[in-house]
């Protein structure tokens, strides 16, 4: 593909490739055909577009989109990737509400490297019920990320605003799965959990299974959601964060003011006390 297309020429590409009409197109991406014509076609995408594109047409190549580089489509070999599905054995270690310490299920290209997964958001509900579903996990689109490696990952895309301002939503994570998770969640680190309740949360967790026998978790926007414990017996899979890829970066101001507004309130707090 020619890489010197902007990212907004790339966009109208996948309409032509489609054989999509633009009308419906700019519709099912929440945009006009206005904000690609004229002077505007040289303007900054808005993100949620982005978000929207690649959950709407999980073929499309993410490098090929942001960049230019590569095909339109994920590759053929891609595509043919083979899935080996994984079955604890006597040697594997499970944990007491049965979950083990290998993915049910991954993938990998023709060369024998691990792709990652990318569960978008409207696959989220799908997964609890597929991720050990060898048909499932080979319908999800999968990428090739550079320096993720010496592990299984996952990508996860972020759904609502409970870790704002460290995540936006519509954000993408990539997670590592992590083994023995009872003694490996440490305090105060981003994971996701796929949970059979409360389905697949993004949350800073406190592990106290050995004192209290739960997780606490935790959001960054703690104002208006509420940490809360979840059981072991509930989690079917932890994955620890290791990467975002995102199109909104949070002002600095933000974070000033909640300091801030923080401060205030403890002055307030010990005023009253004395």
């Amino acid at each position: 593909m020619d890489k010197s297309t902007n990212i907004k020429e790339r966009i109208l590409q996948i309409a032509d490739y489609k054989k999509i009409s633009k009308e419906k197109f700019f519709e099912s991406i929440g945009m006009t055909y206005g904000n690609f014509k004229g002077k505007s076609k040289q303007t900054p995408i808005n993100s949620n577009a982005i978000v929207e594109i690649l959950t709407i047409y999980p073929d499309i190549n993410i490098e090929w989109l942001m960049t230019g580089r590569g095909e339109i489509i994920v590759n053929d070999d891609k595509k043919a990737e083979e899935v080996n599905i994984i079955t604890p054995s006597n040697e594997v270690f499970l944990h007491k509400n049965g979950s083990s310490q290998v993915p049910k299920v991954v993938t990998v290209d023709n060369s024998g490297k691990e792709n990652i997964v990318l569960v978008p958001v409207k696959a989220a509900a799908g997964y609890l019920n597929g991720f050990g579903d060898p048909e499932f996990i080979q319908s999800l689109p999968t990428y090739s990320i550079p320096n993720i490696q010496n592990g299984v990952f996952r990508m996860f895309q972020v759904n609502g605003h409970s870790m704002y301002p460290t995540l936006h939503s519509g954000a993408y994570v990539v997670g590592q799965f992590v083994e023995n998770w009872i003694k490996d969640i440490k305090d105060d680190r981003v994971f996701i959990l796929v949970s059979k309740n409360e389905g697949i949360v993004i949350k800073r967790c406190l592990n106290r299974i050995s004192k209290y026998g739960t997780i606490y978790c935790k959001s960054d926007n703690r104002r208006e959601y509420p940490s809360f414990a979840m059981a072991p017996s509930e989690i079917l899979e932890v994955w620890e964060f290791k990467m975002a890829l995102t199109w909104e970066l949070s002002n600095p101001a933000d974070i000033y003011e909640r300091i801030n507004d923080l401060e205030a309130k403890v002055n307030f707090l010990e005023s009253r006390s004395k």
